[in-house]
């Protein structure tokens, strides 16, 4: 009988990713970049408040799921190709310019990203993934923290020079709140502009003001502001008044929120095809997840086995409700002070409690997976408030794929006003992509059209 080569002796524990720890913090630059270029700008002003050498890697491109395929395993997702590729793309970039070698690379770099933490992508194994691929380029020991959106606590090294603390956290949520309000006001000035590059040069210089606040040590107290005057900034952009299509962009989180080669740039190309598009914001997204924790340990409360464990989820749920409280003073306060009304932008959450009832009936919000009922709700509430529905898939997305090309068939038999396009994602096809995109936006335009003619019918007196 034939013996197997290899005999498992122990249990694999998976791919080794040393602690980042304090005594190296000088001699260490942090590499990072987060789902698109606004987060990672402002993100960048936290560790220079803190004292770290950081080197901000910018947007994603098409590109990086060259390296992501290359030495990632086969058949991921493209957010997982895009965010491993763009790293290795970049050392490999580093060791060019630098002339360090491989090893000097590991011990001079350390890479800080978010994601990872998710559920159904490949079960959690996004930390894996990305230290297999590290390894495979010859990276081996390279240090990664990882961060998720959510609040949860993330296991770091006692010594460790960067603890995902609240101190972290706020620098998160601060510069995430940051990046979708500067995202909504492109929004809501890139369709109209009647200058259009001097309007996104306008700002991009807001965004350097309020950034350049936000480096201070006491920004808290600053940042007020420097909002204000950054929204009189981009008030005062001349618009035109035409009334033009609106457009929701949705779907699973890199997909939808990249903004930049991750997702084709769908929202600018939306814009400068002459339609609005409604802004996506990861703000938001991080409601949703406070939102999904608080339904979970409601089970958890009622299904509890005895008082003690019912009094530990009743705990934890109290600490999820103050976190989301948390987020919204600071949503919030931020908007009132940038004013985004100013310039015709609408910054304010959904309802999930009501996202959740409205649809219940075709998908049940407590299957949570990727973005759960959100795209079911979305589409039965704006069905009549857009002219165009997109939900932005990656290739292979389970949860996605399980929503807009199942039970979104049922929604649009419901909803025949709804004019909806599933797209799916992955890095190699975008002309394929943005052609379709196209003719969505046709009958966006013409759907509009037809809305004005009626209108104006109906306002004629007889």
């Amino acid at each position: 009988m034939l013996q197997p080569k290899y005999i498992r002796e122990k249990e694999w524990k998976g791919h080794i990713n040393p602690p980042f720890l304090k005594k190296d913090k000088d001699k260490v630059i942090v590499l990072f970049n987060y789902i698109e270029r606004r987060k990672s700008f402002f993100l960048r002003s936290f560790f220079k408040r803190n004292g770290f050498q950081y080197e901000d890697l910018g947007d994603y491109i098409l590109e990086d799921v060259r390296w992501g395929k290359e030495y990632g395993n086969r058949m991921e997702c493209n957010p997982m190709y895009f965010t491993g590729g763009s790293l290795l793309r970049n050392l490999f970039r580093i060791e060019k310019e630098t002339g360090l070698s491989k090893e000097e690379i590991v011990k001079k770099y350390v890479f800080v990203g978010g994601g990872g933490q998710c559920g159904p992508c490949r079960y959690g194994m996004y930390p894996q993934e990305y230290l297999k691929a590290l390894d495979d380029a010859g990276f081996k020991n390279f240090r990664i923290v990882i961060f998720s959106t959510g609040f949860t606590r993330d296991p770091v090294h006692r010594n460790s020079a960067l603890k995902i603390n609240i101190n972290f956290r706020l620098g998160m949520l601060h510069s995430a709140i940051l990046a979708d309000i500067f995202h909504a006001a492109e929004c809501a000035i890139r369709p109209y502009a009647i200058d259009k590059k001097s309007a996104l040069e306008i700002i991009e210089n807001a965004q350097e003001h309020v950034n350049h606040t936000f480096g201070k040590k006491r920004y808290i107290f600053k940042l007020p502001k420097a909002l204000k005057e950054a929204g009189n900034m981009i008030a005062d952009i001349p618009k035109s008044d035409i009334e033009l299509p609106r457009i929701l962009v949705t779907g699973e989180i890199f997909a939808n929120l990249a903004h930049n080669e991750g997702n084709y740039n769908i929202r600018r190309f939306i814009m400068d095809e002459g339609c609005e598009v409604l802004p996506g914001y990861l703000t938001q997204r991080i409601m949703y997840d406070m939102w999904r924790m608080i339904k979970n340990y409601d089970r958890f409360i009622k299904y509890a086995e005895n008082n003690k464990d019912r009094i530990k989820y009743t705990l934890i749920r109290i600490q999820i409700r103050f976190r989301k409280m948390f987020i919204e003073y600071f949503w919030n306060s931020f908007i009132k002070n940038f004013n985004p009304s100013g310039f015709g932008a609408k910054m304010e959450f959904v309802d999930l409690d009501m996202f959740g009832e409205i649809g219940k009936p075709y998908y049940h919000p407590e299957i949570f997976g990727g973005e759960g009922n959100l795209e079911i709700s979305e589409a039965l509430y704006y069905a009549d408030k857009v002219d165009g529905f997109i939900s932005s898939k990656p290739f292979g997305c389970m949860p996605s794929s399980g929503v807009s090309d199942g039970v979104m068939a049922k929604i649009m038999h419901d909803k025949p006003e709804l004019n909806f396009l599933s797209i799916e994602t992955s890095g190699d096809n975008e002309v394929s992509i943005l052609s379709r995109v196209s003719m969505l936006l046709f009958k966006a335009k013409e759907k509009l059209k037809k809305r004005i003619e009626q209108e104006e019918k109906s306002s004629v007196p007889r």
